[in-house]
């Protein structure tokens, strides 16, 4: 297998002045804290877009140990998490680009730990839709400052954008996990959490929310939150990294089920914040 690293110099890496001069809009927080999902419009600038999209064929020249198919043989639907310490783009991300502030002001947060990375490929024509589902319930956290960032390296149309059941984290109910390859409930995982309704079946019943994004743009929700995408029936590829992100009041909590990200031997006790060299702070107050 090829280092992914070892061309990781070729471009800039740190374009990181903006970062720490992005201001949202308190209707923005508002809408997030309401909706549970948000749009945020040309954030990322073309530099920051450009080092994602190296980041990502590189991740995809050399896929990591969590690399899968969710379309099992059509393969269509590349998957792969966990590789921000071994790709120098998603790392520069991670600790460089504005998404530190845009979640610290998204939960009022006074820090902000990383929790991980995860790229979705969807090629051309691939049929395979994203089923409806929570981030948090695969997640080893407690806590509600959680939150997922869905930046497309590519033009995506509406019809084949990432959907939201709008205010579905204001609940706080938590439901069961499913495999994606196939719908199936997974073994595990705890029972008292419930079974997600068919929202497919009867979609004008939802408050769905969905938006046409470019690069530079990034989708922005919360870990209860609802959320699905349909397949990309288009000629060009759908390419996005998605990262998870934490606020203060983020607890690790070991699960019954599988943990996205699964947490190494030496991750803090259940009840510790996260930070840790597997989880690092990458942004405070104090900066």
């Amino acid at each position: 297998m090829n280092d992914a690293r070892s061309n990781a110099n070729e471009g800039h890496i740190a374009p990181s002045a903006e970062a720490n001069a992005l201001a949202l809009d308190a209707a923005v927080i508002e809408d997030f804290a309401c909706n549970g999902a948000v749009c945020l419009r040309g954030v990322f600038s073309t530099e920051w877009v450009d080092i994602v999209r190296r980041g990502i064929e590189r991740n995809l020249a050399a896929p990591g140990p969590a690399a899968s198919f969710a379309d099992g043989s059509e393969k269509r639907f590349f998957q792969d998490s966990n590789n921000w310490q071994r790709i120098e783009e998603f790392e520069a991300f991670v600790r460089l680009s504005p998404a530190r502030l845009i979640a610290a002001q998204l939960f009022s947060s006074r820090t902000v730990t990383f929790l991980h990375d995860h790229v979705l490929v969807k090629y051309a024509g691939a049929t395979k839709p994203t089923p409806w589902h929570q981030d948090q319930p695969y997640s080893p956290v407690e806590g509600s400052q959680f939150c997922t960032m869905w930046m497309p390296v590519d033009p995506v149309p509406r019809e084949a954008v990432l959907e939201f059941v709008g205010g579905s984290q204001r609940s706080g109910t938590w439901y069961r996990p499913q495999r994606f390859i196939d719908g199936s409930l997974r073994v595990d995982d705890d029972p008292r959490w419930a079974l997600l309704p068919d929202i497919e079946a009867d979609r004008p019943a939802w408050p769905i929310l969905g938006w046409d994004v470019q690069p530079g743009d990034v989708l922005v929700f919360h870990g209860l939150t609802l959320h699905g995408a349909p397949g990309n029936l288009r000629d060009t590829p759908r390419r996005v990294l998605s990262t998870r992100w934490l606020g203060d009041d983020a607890r690790i909590r070991r699960r019954s089920g599988k943990m996205s990200p699964p947490l190494p031997d030496d991750a803090p006790a259940d009840g510790e914040p996260f930070a840790c060299e597997h989880f690092p702070l990458v942004w405070t107050d104090k900066e």
